[in-house]
């Protein structure tokens, strides 16, 4: 219990909040926070200005305030305690400064979250008897290939054909994030940057960033990529891969139409340089079709299919489709460390996609979240678009909405932190079709009675 009476007020906070932004934006705001905890200027106990004092005082968007407090969150620097406001925690000096994205997020503070962007338990279909039913060909030696053998066709059956054709190979690796961190780190050094969807998966800009390539932001729209943005970027040289999301676009849940792919190949086979990776992070819990550019560019497209959402986080598997020299290179840079992916995870993969019984749990999951994108949209008064676990709310009122749930203690993903550039200021957020401790139903009334007590002034209701 804290003792000590020398509480720093809020308007001094407010002051040295304001003298130690060195700039702008949500980024900006988190790191002055973070070093004024580390001076020992910010002490443990010290109350917060609340949101909109804070955001008045810097002269800032609210968005921008609740985005840095709900890192600081995340970092265990803040906690929130309903109408008595939010308050500095016990801290370390030696905080690290935040990257854009925390996979071990701090929920504690929040009744409710809808922030995580993982799947839901239980629309999971469990393991453990596809391990029981394992047969001995799951046990491997060293010489075996890097790909389960009976795996290889499987996943045939789950690809357009023009992927399982002869000049495409495939391996797999451990998650779609670790495919596209090995295949950046196969990329020709003179390629200095990557395009990237924007909104986007923070994750993949820390990870563009961590081979250090240039981030080359294009707006997406409900189609996908924007093709004006992606032409002027090409246009500038240096692009060494472009990277993709063809079904439930995370944040936004938007899947490449045929038209656009049609399109952004044409633009593309004027830059034959230019690898294209397509991270279909999703899957078999999406329910959208697959138009792949592998139809009209071939094995210069670099596809990645990942089970985590239909089948399990710790199925830490995607399959890599690609050409066969990109895939033998990718397999023997991985001799160096694990070799290969866990072949019993792989038979266990094998066993649940032929499982009949599996196969309908992941439709029926693919309509669970279909309901409940209905259900979030009309809740929000917008159409429902999209697909996949995340819903994207873009509205008049989104900032009201994303300030009423961050008070109410029901946290979700301030859209600030889908941009490439920090220093962007975004009123959308983006909200999960899961939350890990409650029933998705349940829940959801509680964000119903929470934006039921927005000012009058909100058309929610």
């Amino acid at each position: 219990m804290i003792e000590r009476s020398n509480f720093h007020t809020t308007e001094e906070i407010c002051q040295m909040l304001g003298s130690a932004i060195s700039r702008n934006g949500m980024r900006g705001l988190t790191e002055a926070f973070i070093q004024l905890t580390r001076d020992g200027r910010l002490r443990s106990g010290d109350r917060l200005p609340s949101i909109r004092q804070l955001a008045d005082h810097l002269g800032v968007s609210p968005t921008t305030v609740a985005a840095s407090w709900s890192h600081l969150a995340q970092l265990g620097l803040l906690s929130s305690h309903g109408r008595r406001g939010s308050f500095v925690t016990e801290t370390t000096r030696f905080t690290p400064a935040a990257p854009r994205w925390h996979f071990y997020e701090d929920s504690q503070s929040y009744a409710l979250d809808f922030a995580s962007g993982v799947p839901d338990p239980r629309l999971l279909p469990s393991p453990v008897a596809s391990l029981v039913h394992l047969g001995s060909s799951a046990i491997s030696s060293y010489l075996d290939p890097p790909v389960y053998p009976p795996l290889v066709d499987t996943l045939a059956q789950l690809v357009p054909s023009r992927l399982t054709e002869s000049d495409f190979d495939l391996t797999i690796v451990d998650g779609a994030l670790d495919a596209i961190d090995r295949v950046l780190a196969i990329g020709p050094s003179y390629h200095r940057a990557v395009i990237l969807e924007e909104p986007n998966f923070p994750a993949l800009y820390d990870l563009v960033e961590s081979h250090g390539l240039e981030i080359r932001p294009v707006a997406v729209d409900d189609q996908g990529i924007s093709t004006t943005g992606l032409r002027a970027e090409l246009a500038k040289g240096g692009v060494g891969a472009v990277l993709l999301q063809p079904r439930s676009q995370n944040p936004t849940g938007s899947s490449l139409s045929k038209q656009r792919a049609l399109e952004i190949a044409e633009i593309l086979g004027q830059y034959p340089e230019v690898m294209v990776l397509e991270d279909d992070h999703s899957g078999l819990v999406s329910g959208e079709p697959l138009w792949t550019m592998a139809e009209t560019l071939g094995s210069r497209i670099v596809y990645i299919l990942s089970f985590s959402k239909s089948h399990g986080p710790d199925l830490r598997l995607a399959a890599v489709f690609a050409n066969h020299d990109l895939v033998a290179d990718l397999n023997r840079r991985r001799t160096l460390g694990p070799s290969w992916s866990s072949k019993l995870l792989q038979a266990t993969l094998h066993q649940m996609l032929t499982d009949a019984k599996i196969q309908d749990l992941t439709l029926a999951a693919q309509f669970a979240y279909s309901e409940r994108r209905t259900a979030v949209a009309d809740l929000f008064q917008m159409k429902a678009t999209g697909s996949g676990i995340n819903v994207w709310v873009d509205t008049a009122d989104s900032l009201h909405a994303l300030l009423q749930l961050t008070h109410e203690h029901i946290r979700v993903a301030p859209g600030t932190n889908f941009y490439a550039t920090t220093s962007t200021t975004a009123h959308q957020f983006r909200f999960t079709l899961s939350e890990p401790t409650t029933e998705f139903n349940l829940a959801l009334e509680a964000v119903a009675s929470a934006i039921a007590k927005m000012p009058r002034t909100s058309s929610y209701r």
